[in-house]
């Protein structure tokens, strides 16, 4: 569940590790604050028998962990001890996981404001946030509790369980105004599973057609970065109607070679035949139905788009 970059494996470690000391002598903070992670636990699989290991595992990371400190047998107990009740506080926690909301807590790391209404939050969670590029992470700020917002959310598996949300509000929207305007590096959100299903189908060979609103390139761009990183030769034709000047997230630097991006609006009466493609259309909600219908009358197949408004 550490993330696979080393430096990011030692920040999360350390931020633990200097959490649990500081409050070890706070039972009922560690009880209630292992029983938040509980349900997450449970969601990424991992069953109670093994939260039992965790006690013996956490003081042989002690033992071995360079200078090699030597660590006295009361310590060891001490460690061992703590670990039982962390997981059995843990395991408390993914039993109630059948009953309440299961959540990430997720520190923004920076804001950044994108174009004149949008802003892009890299928050990392504690725990693996499962998230694939075409789904929508759903989002509480602390500012609105109980409110919940989708957003486009991209994984940036290399920095360690981060994960970017790219948020443009629309119409009436006071979490996305508070996400975009109110929030920053430092502040925590919560994040519930993932909504939707990801862009593209892992197992189709298809070539691939994208159409993105102006405002949905955030998924796009996620969807390019992964497919040229696993190496997946299908061919990929992507709409977008952005003029260069609006080019915030520059698509090209981060498609595979061959990649067509057209900048304009996928047309109704196409002349083209897309019967042979897999498609996936994110836009706006007030757009995607209409997007979608396009792209059914230009010969894909019902059964083969996939959809994502945010």
């Amino acid at each position: 569940m550490l993330p696979a970059e080393p430096a990011a494996q030692r920040e999360v470690l350390r931020e633990a590790v200097g959490w649990l000391v500081e409050h070890v002598d706070q039972p009922q903070v560690l009880a209630a604050r292992c029983a938040e992670l509980g349900p997450v636990v449970a969601q990424l699989g991992v069953v109670p028998q093994r939260l039992d290991n965790l006690a013996v595992l956490f003081v042989d990371m002690l033992r071995a962990n360079p200078p090699g400190v030597p660590v006295r047998r009361d310590q060891e107990e001490a460690w061992a001890t703590t670990g039982r009740l962390v997981a059995r506080w843990l395991a408390d926690g993914a039993a109630a996981a059948a009953h309440e909301p299961v959540s990430w807590s997720a520190p923004v790391l920076a804001h950044e404001r994108r174009g004149q209404v949008g802003a892009e939050l890299r928050v990392r969670t504690y725990l693996p946030y499962p998230c694939l590029p075409g789904q929508l992470a759903v989002v509480e700020s602390a500012l609105l509790p109980g409110r919940w917002r989708h957003c486009w959310a991209v994984p940036d598996p290399a920095a360690g369980n981060v994960v970017e949300l790219h948020v443009v509000p629309h119409g009436i929207d006071p979490v996305g105004a508070a996400l975009v305007e109110r929030t920053a590096a430092g502040d925590v959100l919560r994040l519930r599973p993932v909504y939707g299903p990801p862009a593209a189908d892992p197992m189709s060979a298809r070539p691939l057609l994208v159409v993105a609103g102006r405002d949905a390139v955030a998924p796009v761009r996620a969807l390019l970065g992964m497919l040229r990183a696993t190496g997946d030769p299908r061919a990929v034709t992507v709409f977008w109607p952005a003029a260069v000047e609006r080019d915030l997230y520059r698509l090209a630097d981060v498609a595979a070679e061959g990649t067509v991006v057209i900048r304009g609006r996928f047309p109704a009466g196409h002349d083209e035949d897309w019967t042979g493609h897999d498609a996936f259309v994110a836009d706006e909600p007030a757009a995607v139905a209409q997007v979608r219908a396009r792209v059914v009358a230009a010969g894909v197949p019902e059964d083969r788009v996939r959809v994502a408004a945010g």
